[in-house]
């Protein structure tokens, strides 16, 4: 059986360019799914720089840790050592000769009274004992002057000088020997003239301190 020749039916010729999908064509539908690429794309970036780590310039400095202030000891001062001064030959303030007792005393120019002794003719100071001022005190200038201090104290004319300086206020004065342990000094500024009688209380002889007994003025 043979088939017979039909005859041929014209096909359209449909191309690619005129190719329409419902309403909109090619071009319309390539564009479209190329913005949405886009969108999408745009979208991850955002997302990526959303959960990255904000630039160094945007971050908030850490706080510095704050150390306490290291407390520096105070220095315990040092105590100076004192020293204890030598006396000097210049009398103590508190061994200062008394005035005279009324009754037992005469003026300083003169006049009629009694020293330790109770001899008449002068006046007499009311202080004995000069420096010491008591036996007691003597004692311990004794010891004192063993150990090898105030060796002045050993001798009476310059026990002398230094009574007659400090307690009758004499300024360069003149001092003359006129007996063991009696002195005369006269004031180098004026008139005023003493007889000065020392003693040893403690030791007699060489190595015992004088002290000042007895005074007449005039």
């Amino acid at each position: 059986m043979t088939v017979p020749n039909l005859p041929k039916v014209p096909t359209p010729d449909v191309s690619v360019s005129r190719l329409r999908v419902g309403r909109y064509g090619p071009r319309l539908l390539l564009r479209g799914v190329l913005v949405g690429l886009a969108l999408l794309v745009l979208v991850l970036l955002l997302a990526g720089c959303g959960n990255g780590e904000l630039p160094a310039a945007w971050r908030t400095p850490s706080p510095v840790p704050t150390t306490a202030p290291t407390a520096t000891p105070t220095p315990t001062p040092t105590p100076t050592p004192t020293t204890t001064p030598t006396p000097s030959r210049t009398a103590d303030p508190s061994r200062t000769t008394a005035a005279p007792a009324p009754g037992r005393g005469g003026t300083d120019g003169g006049g009629t009274g009694t020293g330790r002794t109770g001899a008449p003719g002068a006046a007499a100071a009311a202080s004995p004992m000069w420096p010491a001022g008591d036996a007691a005190t003597a004692k311990r200038m004794q010891q004192q002057s063993d150990a090898g201090g105030d060796p002045w104290l050993l001798d009476p004319e310059e026990v002398t000088i230094s009574y007659v300086g400090s307690e009758l206020g004499y300024r360069n004065p003149t001092v003359t020997r006129l007996g063991n342990g009696v002195y005369a000094a006269t004031d180098g500024r004026s008139a005023q003239r003493s007889t000065i009688r020392l003693t040893q209380p403690v030791r007699s002889g060489t190595g015992g301190i004088w002290v000042v007994d007895r005074v007449d003025r005039g």
